[in-house]
């Protein structure tokens, strides 16, 4: 990115460094669907395409809020996952969505076809989402940079069950009566992904400060007492 370019970019409250995925469905069908996404590290769509927005999570209160009829449910749930913009594009060949009327969608060349949507103000208009795209039915995230990804959870409650990830690892003893090397297993908690609660990303002027807060958070960082609170705790065991 150029230096203009990005101090002009940051300067736009309407843009943001990442592109997000969110979920849809009830609350909790949006949550399970999330789990499994942090589960296999994967994104799968049977449209040929995987589907991002450019909006940023600053702008999007009253997005979350309103029904659809439908469904009686919003369109998306303030549960997903944000990537960044620029390693998408360089990396992962995401762009942004072609809008078409009836006649130009026709004469859209076949290789254009994954990133070309109708636009029809009065009849299909679906341009407010802002969309972008990556070609193909799976994005395997493995091996994107953590660091450059946020998970985004309606409570804090929510966004510690989506990254902290839970383990038990082997930690023999030692008994010194009798000099036998006893089995045990400590319980961890540590930082799988950076994120942010819907309320503390809404409290930000825009998506670059939203980024710029999650600077403190370490992957692999001890979260026990983010979980439990350090009164909890004493001498690294529970009361």
């Amino acid at each position: 990115m150029g230096i203009v370019d990005g101090k002009l970019r940051r300067k736009r409250i309407d843009q943001s460094p990442y592109l997000f995925h969110f979920t849809k469905g009830t609350m909790e069908e949006a949550g399970k669907a999330m789990y499994s996404i942090i589960e296999s590290e994967k994104l799968i769509s049977k449209r040929g395409y995987i589907s991002f927005t450019a909006s940023p999570i600053t702008a999007l209160k009253k997005f979350f809020e309103t029904k659809i009829y439908r469904t009686g449910l919003p369109m998306y749930q303030p549960i997903g996952i944000g990537f960044s913009r620029d390693v998408l594009v360089n990396q992962y060949g995401a762009r942004n969505v072609i809008y078409c009327n009836r006649e130009e969608i026709h004469n859209i060349p076949d290789e254009l076809k994954w990133r070309s949507e109708l636009l029809e103000v009065d009849e299909y208009d679906f341009e407010y989402l802002r969309e972008w795209r990556i070609k193909g039915g799976c994005f395997d995230f493995s091996s994107f940079p953590k660091e450059h990804i946020i998970i985004i959870a309606p409570t804090k409650d929510d966004l510690n069950n989506f990254v902290i990830k839970h383990d038990l690892v082997f930690n023999p003893i030692v008994n010194y009566l009798s000099g036998d090397i006893e089995p045990d297993w400590d319980e961890v908690f540590v930082r799988n992904f950076k994120g942010l609660s819907l309320q503390s990303a809404l409290s930000k002027e825009n998506d670059y400060a939203l980024s710029a807060s999650t600077a403190t958070q370490v992957l692999g960082e001890d979260m026990v007492n983010e979980i439990f609170g350090p009164e909890l705790f004493v001498s690294g065991s529970t009361k």
